[in-house]
């Protein structure tokens, strides 16, 4: 989840990295189920989500929708894309266990997919707490930018950057989370250290324009984009130009997820 790479924060899984917990005592698996779980997780882990999402389906119905099944339906559901059976599968996990954390990050992040942004923010909000990983913080910062609750997005950033310093997505995003609040110097600071990195992708230079584009520098915005055409670049300003000339602060941050993701494909 952050907000332009909603789909890189856990690279090795897709959308959501969760590890699957321990089963509760009133629903074990049998010898069938847990060879199924094992399967679905090997077939997920060689890039298929899909087919590992139809193995944890066999073995949900098999189990009672025993939740650490669902809670991997859920998980596989939301890696191939289905944000919609992912939420539900996630709802069945909590329901069975009340506020269960996983659950929660998992079931706020398919709200953010689903553009249910409010219901995210507060979803989100419940499983802070409690699990506290670089991962939740940065899927709870991408939430209240795209709410237009920057000053709290910037404290989520921070905690996940405590834990995970050197990711450059989550330093990215607050970056980008600075230029909206109308930091603009300390936002372009921030992108020249991204981009300087030799981790660093092309999606973050496509970052480093818009930030630059957000804080005023439109002569910054266009050196960012030197290595793309010249129609590559003036259809990329001219998308950034419109999302800067948005006035509403909230409808510029979801502006800005929309054009990065037409840009990654």
């Amino acid at each position: 989840m952050t907000l332009s790479r909603l789909n890189r924060t856990c690279p090795a899984v897709g959308l959501l990295c969760v590890a699957l917990m321990g089963c509760a005592a009133k629903t074990p698996l049998d010898d069938d189920q847990r060879r199924l779980m094992s399967l679905a997780a090997q077939v997920q882990q060689n890039g298929d989500p899909a087919s590992a999402a139809a193995l944890y389906e066999r073995a949900a119905n098999a189990s009672d929708q025993a939740p650490d099944v669902m809670l991997a339906l859920g998980n596989a559901r939301l890696s191939a894309g289905d944000a919609a059976g992912a939420a539900k599968a996630f709802r069945s996990v909590l329901m069975q266990r009340e506020n269960e954390p996983h659950a929660l990050l998992g079931l706020g992040s398919a709200e953010l997919k689903l553009g249910q942004l409010q219901r995210a923010e507060r979803t989100l909000t419940l499983a802070a707490p409690t699990l506290g990983s670089a991962t939740m913080y940065s899927r709870l910062g991408t939430a209240q930018v795209l709410n237009g609750h920057f000053a709290p997005a910037l404290e989520s950033f921070q905690q996940a950057l405590k834990q995970e310093p050197n990711n450059l997505d989550i330093r990215s995003n607050r970056a980008l989370a600075l230029a909206l609040s109308g930091q603009g110097r300390e936002a372009e600071l921030e992108m020249t250290a991204v981009t300087a990195s030799p981790l660093a992708e092309p999606h973050h230079t496509r970052q480093q324009m818009l930030v630059s584009m957000l804080a005023g520098n439109e002569r910054r915005a266009r050196l960012a984009l030197s290595d793309l055409s010249n129609t590559q670049r003036e259809t990329l300003i001219r998308k950034a130009q419109a999302i800067r000339n948005i006035s509403d602060p909230a409808r510029k941050a979801q502006a800005i997820g929309v054009l990065a993701a037409q840009s990654e494909r």
